[in-house]
């Protein structure tokens, strides 16, 4: 697979800390908006995530008890061109608008895509993302974007070779960059787990950005987010697992 990877593995991967269930966001709705579109998801009592948004549903929940009855908002900033630039990669440089196709798959309005993702000499569309409200969840919790569905790709004889997308950590400018027809990618959820998506409380900052490459035309149906321990405290948890495999081992000599 075609990936740019900066990003160096996590010590809190090497250890199993039990994994949360995931929530699911779909963009159900067309039309064209403003340059942003929020929502907010409720986790109830039991972990259960909703919605009350027009524009999206909303499945799955979590198991971290400490966000129940709380609640996450995400906003989608469409951007008309994006900085390259290393130190400022993905970036916003100029506003761009909402495009929702009839199954509400989401791009930006115009060109050079015609309402899709895409590029031209001067611009390099994109999209970002921001978890920009967590109340009611026990500070020691955070939310990471795991996954983002990306549609319109990978389609042989409909899309172009050379057809390319870059999605970016935008705090660590670390970021996986794409060719779907190359790295044999069809449409569907895009595993971001490893550039550690993550916002915590009182975050107001963008996480993530998509944005194309010199050839694009993808559109996003949407986000999967999970309710996760902050990652100090997965440090911890990995620190302490790889304790107790030395021990094992020494006392297994």
């Amino acid at each position: 697979m075609n990936k740019r990877i900066t990003a160096a593995v996590s010590l809190a991967c090497l250890v199993a800390v039990g994994a949360s269930a995931s929530i699911s966001i779909e963009s159900t709705a067309g039309g064209s908006l403003a340059s942003t579109i929020d929502m907010n998801v409720f986790i109830g009592g039991t972990g259960a995530a909703s919605t009350g948004s027009p524009w999206f549903s909303v499945s799955g929940g979590t198991t971290e008890s400490g966000a129940f009855d709380g609640a996450i908002g995400v906003t989608i900033d469409a951007m008309k061109n994006v900085s390259l630039a290393a130190g400022t990669l993905g970036d916003k440089l100029t506003d761009g608008g909402i495009d929702r196709d009839a199954a509400g798959f989401i791009g930006v309005t115009d060109n050079p895509n015609g309402g899709g993702i895409g590029a031209d000499a001067s611009n390099h569309e994109g999209l970002a993302f921001n978890i920009d409200e967590i109340t009611g969840l026990d500070p020691s919790l955070s939310i990471q974007i795991t996954g983002i569905n990306v549609q319109n790709i990978g389609r042989a004889g409909t899309d172009a070779a050379d057809e390319s997308f870059t999605i970016v950590n935008l705090i660590t400018r670390d970021s996986f960059t794409y060719t779907p027809l190359t790295d044999g990618i069809t449409a569907g959820t895009i595993d971001v787990s490893g550039l550690n998506l993550i916002a915590t409380a009182g975050s107001m900052n963008p996480v993530a950005a998509i944005f194309s490459g010199d050839v694009g035309g993808f559109r996003v149906d949407g986000l999967t987010i999970e309710v996760i321990p902050e990652p100090e405290t997965l440090g911890m948890v990995a620190v302490s697992g790889l304790g107790l495999i030395a021990v094992r081992r020494f006392f297994a000599m």
